[in-house]
């Protein structure tokens, strides 16, 4: 796998252990660290590699994945970049478990947004917006009333949340909602109508429209075919 990102300048990537210390890098992000080589990263921790306080924020996302098993998605975070900017990026942090399914390590990757220096303060209130989105989803947002808190136009906004996703902010938050339907339909026996109102949709039908839309299943089919995983 470290293979594969080796060649990209603007893709940190990295793998992590329980002790969060890490065990694979790329040259990318070595070149984001106050180090010279990957040997000099390997093996320690952010904290020990990072910025104190860019590595503090790097630390506590490292604890969701471990301590909860969950996936990051489309963070954005400060990094440093190898001519000593501070730089925003979009980072994926997703948990590697073993056969049992215990959480062992983590892998990252991290992607520069080449965004200018006198765009930051407009970036960061989308990371507040992104965030709302990712916590918030299974309630009744408005992108609009997201966009408003931006001070930015609605057309503005969304041609930022896609720079930043690849996505609508629609089509993010219903990428949300069917990611968050999906999981509970794997891991609980809760009915399709109570998922559909845990996870946003207006109710069982506006839920069923929409998975099959996006996975080509019915929700009570979907369950069906990921039983026996």
């Amino acid at each position: 796998m470290e293979t594969l990102f080796r060649s990209l300048p603007n893709v940190l990537f990295c793998i992590k252990d329980r002790d969060r210390r890490y065990v694979a890098a790329n040259d990318a992000l070595v070149n984001a660290t106050l180090k010279k080589t990957v040997s000099e990263v390997l093996n320690r921790r952010a904290i020990e590699v990072f910025p104190e306080m860019l590595a503090a924020g790097y630390e506590q996302q490292d604890d969701e994945v471990f301590d909860r098993g969950v996936n990051i998605e489309d963070r954005l975070e400060m990094i440093t970049r190898a001519d000593c900017d501070v730089g925003w990026f979009v980072s994926h942090k997703a948990p590697i478990r073993s056969r049992s399914g215990e959480v062992i390590a983590l892998a990252s990757i991290s992607r520069d947004l080449e965004i200018r220096a006198d765009e930051g303060q407009e970036l960061g209130a989308v990371k507040e917006a992104l965030d709302t989105l990712h916590r918030d989803y299974s309630k009744p947002l408005r992108i609009g009333d997201l966009a408003e808190k931006t001070s930015m136009s609605a057309s503005q906004f969304e041609r930022r949340i896609s720079k930043i996703t690849g996505l609508s902010p629609r089509q993010l938050l219903t990428k949300l909602r069917i990611d968050a339907a999906a999981k509970k339909l794997r891991e609980t026996d809760l009915s399709v109508g109570q998922i559909a109102i845990d996870t946003g949709f207006y109710d069982q039908a506006a839920l069923t429209r929409k998975f099959r839309e996006v996975t080509g299943l019915t929700p009570a089919r979907y369950r069906q075919a990921t039983s026996s995983l």
